[in-house]
């Protein structure tokens, strides 16, 4: 990259790697790099233009990726970027009131992790809360996630919504993590079923849970 960032946002469209935001916007250079593409086939770097974005924010929260869009999320209000069009957009202001924490897409529905301690997937213009992984009638025993989960981020690993979150293990930190099964049920309602949930990792006390990411090795 061009500048040096701290909390951008990014995505992957078409193969090229979008990073928005992350810097101040107080220098020539930074101004005009605040959005920049990496190009791997050609492994170099170029500003985008963003004439027409309205949010130059140093710190984005959250980023994905939907329908060829990269959405961008500030502390007040968000940004949609479209590769193909070079357009950028204001984020619906339902998407900007819903969206909080680390969130990620499967099958076209944006989920993420709310302050009231539920999951909940944004489609089709309206937020609605994941039922079936919380302790309740539909939930297998056994295969339920806690009321509150500290930390938590997601990933979409091969189609399925994988929560990660931390727990407390003695001196240590428990890595726990869910693997869910996501599907759209009648009148628009989103379901998940919890295929398997249990810790993956111990770490030293301190440590904290920062992003969450799938990758192909």
């Amino acid at each position: 990259m061009r500048v040096a960032r701290e909390f951008p946002a990014a995505g992957v469209v078409d193969g090229k790697v979008y990073v928005l935001g992350g810097c101040l916007v107080d220098t020539w250079s930074k101004s005009r790099n605040w959005a920049e593409v990496f190009d791997p086939k050609t492994d170099t770097w170029q500003p985008v233009v963003h004439t027409e974005c309205d949010v130059r924010d140093k710190w984005m929260h959250a980023s994905v990726v939907i329908g060829g869009k990269v959405y961008a999320m500030a502390d007040r209000g968000g940004v949609k970027f479209d590769p193909k069009e070079m357009s950028w957009e204001s984020v619906e202001s339902e998407l900007d009131l819903g969206w909080r924490g680390r969130g990620c897409v499967v099958d076209g529905v944006l989920y993420c992790y709310d302050y009231l301690g539920k999951i909940r997937g944004f489609d089709s213009g309206v937020w609605r809360e994941l039922k079936g992984v919380v302790g309740g009638k539909g939930v297998k025993k056994g295969l339920s996630l806690p009321r509150f989960l500290c930390g938590a981020t997601m990933a979409n690993v091969g189609g399925k919504l994988l929560v990660v979150w931390e727990g407390r293990g003695g001196s240590e930190v428990e890595v726990w993590c869910a693997e869910i099964d996501v599907e759209r049920g009648e009148g628009g309602e989103l379901w998940g079923r919890i295929l398997w949930c249990n810790v993956v990792l111990k770490v030293p006390e301190g440590s904290t849970i920062v992003n969450c990411a799938a990758v192909t090795v």
